[in-house]
């Protein structure tokens, strides 16, 4: 499989959600677009873009930086529709 092309979030937020509300990606492409993520700690925007290849088209997918309580810590994960929770490890 190709690897995906990378987007920051500020370059067209809005457009992407749009985009990736009409594409649901199955599991290899979302793995696809994991692999891509960076570490959640060390990136500084709330949301970050990645575009997957399908049918020789674009696809947006748009994942939100999060913390999440675990006890005493509060790391950050990747979180996709706010339905799919990435931890450092899936990726």
């Amino acid at each position: 499989m190709p690897s995906s092309d990378r987007k920051r979030s500020s370059e067209s937020s809005s457009s992407a959600r749009s985009q990736s509300s009409k594409f649901i990606p199955n599991m290899a492409q979302l793995h696809q677009a994991i692999e891509d993520l960076p570490d959640p700690e060390f990136w500084s925007e709330k949301t970050y873009v990645c575009t997957i290849l399908v049918e020789k088209k674009q696809k947006l997918l748009e994942f939100t930086r999060k913390r999440i309580n675990r006890g005493e810590e509060s790391p950050y994960r990747w979180v996709y529709q706010g339905r799919v929770l990435i931890r450092k490890r899936d990726s």
